[in-house]
């Protein structure tokens, strides 16, 4: 008789091999990589498709709340914004600034100095101080004036010229009820006008060119402490 050859050993199907064959540690962990990475690449990407539209809002919002910049509508406002700029101008004391552009109430050869007190209706009483000088194209009247408020006295520095029939006025109040002329005083408006007689801020063909970022609404900076309440 001839001897039969052994059939080969049944293999079972390969559904049940992966449920019942046994897993070493390394190819349990190889499997849940590769179960793994697709959800991971797909989760980030549904959280960078999340995080782009935070970041536009949170840019447009950061921009939207950014103080606009506002051009100057005058040399004289172009001056007072000139103080603002680096190095700010940074007296122990309240400053606040104010310009203004009188157009074609006066002729040309008027002197700025009889010109503003027209405007501003102060005696020469309230003169404290007055002189003129030769700035650029212009001669700038400069005068100290003491004008009495409801809370007490208050020195005022003035700064005018004529641009042809347009008056032009920088006024700049300072916060000290002292009845005369303090040394601080007389040396912080010393040294705001060292920043705005400069010839190139008083050439007749161009304003300066400054801009101010208009903080809280403001549209005229004012230097120094808190005013006071």
């Amino acid at each position: 008789m001839t001897p039969s050859t052994p059939s080969a050993p049944h293999r079972p199907p390969l559904l049940v091999r992966l449920f019942t064959a046994p897993l070493s540690a390394g190819a349990i962990q190889r499997r849940a990589r590769r179960t793994a990475e697709p959800i991971t690449k797909r989760l980030g990407l549904i959280a960078l498709l999340m995080l782009v539209p935070a970041l536009v809002y949170a840019g447009f919002d950061l921009w939207s709340r950014r103080a606009p910049m506002l051009e100057p509508r005058h040399r004289a406002e172009a001056l007072c914004f000139v103080l603002s700029q680096p190095p700010a101008f940074a007296p122990p004391m309240r400053v606040e600034p104010s310009a203004a552009q009188v157009r074609g109430r006066f002729a040309p050869s008027t002197p700025p100095e009889l010109a503003v007190q027209e405007l501003m209706h102060f005696s020469d009483p309230m003169i404290v101080r007055q002189w003129r000088r030769q700035v650029g194209d212009y001669p700038v009247s400069l005068m100290w004036l003491r004008l009495p408020e409801a809370e007490g006295v208050r020195h005022w520095l003035i700064v005018a010229w004529m641009e042809a029939s347009d008056l032009e006025v920088c006024s700049f109040r300072f916060d000290d009820d002292s009845p005369t002329l303090t040394d601080d005083e007389a040396l912080w408006g010393n040294r705001l006008l060292q920043r705005i007689l400069v010839p190139a801020y008083f050439d007749a063909a161009r304003l300066p060119a400054v801009r101010l970022r208009a903080e809280h609404g403001a549209t005229m900076p004012a230097f120094g402490p808190p005013a006071r309440g």
